[in-house]
């Protein structure tokens, strides 16, 4: 009998629940004034998976391109959400805007890429692993340098992606 359906289910629920609670905390936090309203505002909640706004580069970074389409900052929620507000008018600039500009993106980074990698991460891993496991259990005579080569070369290869994920996150 396995259990990982039902897992994967509870995980599914709370990660609904977490997005739930965000949302409600979010329509908490972001009253509008009656003249925020009035003046013909647009508003928009860029979020950041990995919490990047922690740094005070990455901050100034999302606020200098975010200014490009005529987004002003409201309020750093917290470290992985942020607020803008701009003239509703300005939609009309966004036909002029340069290309790779989405004026009405909400995430920040990738965290599907950083999922991705952390699977894939996983996976050599336990390949190497189970490799190395497959031939020490053989006698001596039948492993082959393959074989004995293989789990080095995808612990290697961990290493490596594991460095480059490192490199990429500091920036």
């Amino acid at each position: 009998m396995s259990y990982f359906p039902h897992g994967a289910a509870v995980a599914a629920h709370q990660a609904r629940k977490r997005r739930q609670e965000q949302e409600e905390e979010e329509l908490l936090m972001t009253k509008y004034t009656p003249e925020e309203l009035e003046a013909n505002w647009e508003f928009k909640i860029v979020r950041s998976e990995s919490g990047a706004f922690l740094k005070p580069e990455v901050f100034q970074m999302l606020l200098q391109e975010e200014s490009v389409a005529g987004w002003e900052l409201v309020e750093k929620l917290d470290d992985r959400r942020v607020r803008f507000k701009r003239p509703a008018n300005a939609r009309r600039r966004d036909v002029t805007l340069p290309p790779g500009v989405d004026p009405y993106r909400s995430t920040y980074g990738n965290a599907t890429a950083r999922t991705s990698m952390l699977i894939s991460i996983a996976v050599l891993l336990a390949g190497g692993v189970g490799l190395g496991v497959i031939s020490s259990t053989g006698s001596g005579d039948d492993l082959s340098p393959f074989t004995i080569l293989m789990p080095l070369i995808m612990i290697g290869i961990t290493f490596v992606v594991m460095i480059a994920i490192i490199i990429q996150r500091r920036r």
